[in-house]
């Protein structure tokens, strides 16, 4: 059956407890660092328990990079990583105080990259990042690394989302501060971008089906930034991942060819319901999961799903699969083709 939205009726299941990942490949410690000969560097990172924040750090961790992992407190929800990090060689500084410029300072003195993967909220992009990248300058960073982990946004235009329009303007900061700066645009994340019903109700599709979508598991994402914002070749460059993509169409087409005997129900919504909700969509966090406001989600469907605008390869770009044309990560196939990733926990 398929829906147009927005309402529809379906069974009742079980809380889910989430899909971790897939098994984790195991890459020797500085694998692909030694194959290009790169340095030790010393990076600060925010967000550092965060989605991307948590398998980035793992991996800069891994690669041999020392680590500083600003946070404002230790908690019990952040304790067991931070131990984990400290275990592993990275330096947790404590720093209740991120929205004063001259605390970040000194948190960040001897760092030569600060990473930015903290939520990408209207308040952090138009507030507390400028605060970072004042104290990235004064703190005589070399790279300031804002949290972009998403769509292209430099090969957008004002107007296309309410976020990219905050993050826009936080570039034109970058770019005049004179600080050496890398985006790194990743596509979407599996959990987002590939149908499942962990994080959508139905199986869900958006827009245009033929575009192609970029996507990658969450644990590649963190490692193939890990590499690629510690990398020379990186600086004053836009970096997309690229190894990875298929259209919704093919998507459904896997979904039906791996869950035949599944009861389920689809959804889509289509180009010009997309825009409309672009326009009159308000501030309310309806979605499953995430924490988008309406308005800024289908700001975020119509750049992937209306203007194809997802990923971009500009001149300024740097195409992941030619940085690193050796690294592997995790098909969309193999994680269509697990429950765990797919089906809510019953």
């Amino acid at each position: 059956m398929t829906i147009e939205c927005p309402v529809v009726t379906f069974p009742e299941r079980e809380k889910s407890v989430g899909w971790r990942s897939l098994p984790e490949k195991v890459w020797p410690t500085a694998t692909f660092a030694s194959i290009h000969m790169k340095k030790t560097k010393d990076i600060a990172i925010l967000g550092a328990t965060g989605q991307v924040g948590t398998p980035l750090t793992r991996s800069l961790l891994r690669e041999g990079h020392r680590v500083r992992a600003l946070v404002r407190s230790r908690s019990e929800r952040n304790e067991k990583l931070l131990a984990e990090y400290e275990e592993a060689g990275a330096e947790i500084r404590l720093c209740p105080e991120m929205d004063d410029v001259s605390a970040m300072a000194r948190e960040l003195e001897g760092s030569e990259t600060l990473i930015a993967s903290v939520s990408a909220t209207e308040d952090v992009i138009t507030r507390l990042e400028p605060i970072w990248l004042q104290a990235a300058m004064a703190a005589g960073l070399q790279r300031f690394v804002p949290n972009e982990f998403g769509a292209h946004t430099q090969n957008l235009s004002y107007g296309d989302g309410v976020l990219f329009d905050h993050k826009k303007r936080l570039h034109e900061k970058i770019f005049e501060s004179g600080i050496g700066w890398t985006f790194f645009y990743n596509g979407g994340i599996f959990d987002y971008l590939l149908p499942n019903l962990r994080f959508f109700e139905e199986v869900t599709t958006f827009g245009n089906l033929d575009l192609p979508i970029y996507t990658h598991q969450i644990e590649d994402i963190g490692r193939f930034a890990a590499l690629a914002l510690t990398d020379d070749r990186t600086l004053n460059r836009c970096v997309q991942m690229d190894f990875n993509h298929l259209t919704q169409r093919e998507m459904l087409d896997l979904v039906g060819k791996f869950w035949p005997e599944e009861p389920l129900v689809y959804k889509h919504y289509s180009s010009p319901y997309i825009i409309k909700m672009k326009s009159e969509a308000g501030d309310e966090v309806s979605a499953k999961k995430g924490a988008e406001t309406d308005q800024e989600r289908w700001g975020i469907n119509y750049v992937i799903y209306v203007a194809g605008k997802l990923a971009a390869f500009t001149d300024e770009t740097l195409r992941g699969s030619e940085l690193y044309p050796d690294f592997q990560c995790l098909s969309p196939v193999d994680a269509l083709r697990d429950p765990a990733f797919f089906l809510e926990a019953k």
